[in-house]
């Protein structure tokens, strides 16, 4: 499983494209019953645990490289928008993705988040619950891949736009604000995100 999601991560970074094929002759009125529901809610876990743990692997063999756990987790992400959300129009508002990937990605996955403003292009939200985060030891690194996840997941819907990181007073809660039209400053907003979780994990000893 983790060989061949892995394989699907690479073709993420190369192509963006999706994490499964489409099963043949599906039929599109047919709403899935409970169960299967669940079982998909399950899947879509699976797919992220163990892309996260290639992450992982990959951070050990680059002695420590921050670079790896994003690219991967930005691979997800946007595997994740063409599996799960398959929506690229002109006229997608943030509100628009936000209705979708909270209902086909983020409860699936037990992510909970508080939106402070949301507008067309802007989107102003506190992270309360990241499973992986509060799952693992690798708190640090698993921060720093679900940025990436939630990152990749924005950009394959708005490309000219870009996903801020603010820490807050409260250590359990931290602050994103989706742009759909960054400014020339937001664009090296990857690269200080990067930075901040390297810093958090070498001041954790990890």
């Amino acid at each position: 499983m983790i060989k061949s999601l892995c394989y699907a991560i690479h073709l993420s970074i190369k192509e963006y494209g999706s994490m499964e094929e489409p099963e043949p002759n599906k039929k599109q009125s047919v709403q899935p019953s409970w169960e299967e529901k669940i079982s998909e809610d399950e899947q879509l876990m699976k797919w992220r645990d163990s892309a996260f743990h290639a992450a992982v692997e990959k951070l050990q063999e680059t002695q420590g490289n921050a670079e790896t756990v994003m690219q991967t987790g930005e691979a997800f992400g946007r595997g994740l928008f063409a599996q799960q959300v398959q929506e690229l129009s002109p006229e997608l508002t943030i509100t628009r993705w936000l209705e979708k990937t909270e209902e086909d990605v983020f409860k699936p996955l037990g992510t909970e988040f508080t939106f402070t403003k949301i507008s067309e292009d802007t989107a102003t939200t506190f992270l309360n619950r990241d499973p992986l985060n509060n799952r693992l030891k690798e708190d640090t690194v698993a921060s720093l891949f679900t940025y990436g996840v939630m990152r990749g997941l924005f950009l394959s819907a708005f490309p000219k736009g870009e996903l801020l990181f603010h820490e807050t007073s409260m250590a359990d809660q931290r602050e994103f604000i989706f742009k759909a039209h960054a400014s020339a400053k937001d664009r090296f907003e990857r690269e200080r995100v990067k930075r901040v979780f390297s810093s958090l994990k070498r001041d954790d000893g990890a």
